[in-house]
């Protein structure tokens, strides 16, 4: 797993251990949130390495080095947005399936509110907006959008730190 549901529960699915509990645990959440980033970034450059392969063996036509160049930023960027709050409910899940649960919820919610209309103001509906995944008929987010991304991941990463710094990991 490379996303954060990994991320914040998997010390509560095996129990602590000694050394862990000696470092900070802002140090710890610092931590899992880097390694988190790395593994999605590299598996965003693996997708669109594939993507690209698959792509030049198929023919594509319209194919070129700008637009590729247009799509791995735009892929990247949908890789890093909006990750950090299924780490808090990781966390306070004390387990993995507790941020699989609210993972599936929110996907659910950012399918139905961007049919409805809304997806550029809501941040898990916003990466599939500006990654142009959702077709021709929807429009991009604009800055507010993206505002409400980095705010949301900001947050989530807050709140993480904040939980890990005040819970109990007995």
């Amino acid at each position: 797993m490379t996303d954060p549901v990994a991320t914040g529960g998997r010390i509560g699915t095996i129990g602590p251990a000694g050394g862990v509990c000696r470092t900070p645990r802002t140090a710890i959440v610092a931590a899992k949130f880097a390694v988190a980033a790395v593994w999605a970034l590299l598996l965003a450059v693996l997708l669109a390495g594939l993507g690209l392969l698959i792509g030049a063996l198929l023919g594509l036509p319209a194919w070129s080095a700008s637009t590729a160049a247009i799509g791995l930023g735009r892929l990247l960027a949908a890789a890093a947005l909006a990750t950090t709050p299924l780490a808090l409910a990781a966390s306070i899940g004390r387990g993995y399936l507790a941020a699989v649960g609210a993972l599936f919820a929110l996907v659910f919610c950012a399918q139905v509110i961007a049919a409805l209309g809304y997806g550029a103001y809501f941040p898990w509906s916003v990466p599939g907006l500006y990654a142009g995944i959702a077709g021709e008929g929807q429009d991009p987010p604009g800055p507010l959008g993206l505002l409400l991304v980095a705010a949301t991941g900001a947050a989530g990463a807050a709140a993480t730190t904040i939980w890990w710094n005040r819970a109990d990991h007995t």
